[in-house]
């Protein structure tokens, strides 16, 4: 089975998890650099006025060029009470919100000094509720080129890029305003689709390329 090997996204979108509800094995690069407008620290949902962006707040001028596992959240505003507001503003009448929303909103009761594991943990959180085991491998030292057999994703994919996985029409919250909206987080897809969302991205998922 094919490799792929990707940075830690916040509440990662379709590109980052399709392959591996395919049953692709997966490398979290780990030993990386912070790089501002990345997935590092932002997420997209769909609410009533369009497709909106969620970041997370870091502090100023510390975190460029920074080793990922260091980055710390600002602590200046209370983002995540914000975030989950904004969460359930967009997504409360979605089928499965309530299967859902107790296990996410307790997530965001907490508070993680480092955006690397606020991230790792939601990331299990989302495995869990796709019924994926968390088989991951995280890279024990930096390699600008990986081995051959190791799909190199990293910076591939950023908040509005699509072009890893094919599109696959589900319903949405607001498709009768906006029709289909692609390219957002898996929450969407969870809210939306529950217990088909893992078929839905294995769905997506496009051939082992050469």
């Amino acid at each position: 089975m094919a490799t792929y090997l990707i940075e830690l996204h916040y509440l990662p979108g379709a590109a980052f998890l399709a392959p591996l509800a395919a049953g692709w094995d997966l490398q979290i690069e780990q030993m990386d650099h912070f790089q501002k407008k990345t997935g590092r620290n932002r997420c997209r949902l769909l609410s009533s006025y369009g497709m909106i962006q969620l970041s997370i707040p870091l502090l100023k001028g510390k975190h460029q060029q920074q080793p990922y596992r260091d980055v710390r959240i600002a602590r200046d505003s209370p983002w995540e009470r914000t975030h989950w507001r904004t969460i359930q503003s967009c997504y409360g009448r979605s089928p499965f919100f309530e299967h859902y929303a107790d296990t996410l909103a307790s997530l965001y009761e907490n508070r993680e000094k480092f955006l690397w594991d606020w991230n790792m943990k939601l990331f299990h959180w989302v495995l869990e509720q796709l019924h994926i085991p968390a088989s991951f491998a995280l890279s024990t030292a930096w390699n600008p080129t990986p081995e051959s057999d190791i799909h190199d994703f990293r910076g591939a994919i950023h908040p509005s890029d699509q072009g890893l996985v094919k599109e696959v029409v589900y319903p949405q919250v607001f498709t009768d305003r906006h029709g289909f909206t692609g390219d957002l987080s898996v929450l969407d897809l969870l809210f939306c689709a529950g217990p088909q969302a893992r078929m839905i991205l294995r769905e997506m998922t496009r051939p082992t390329p050469a």
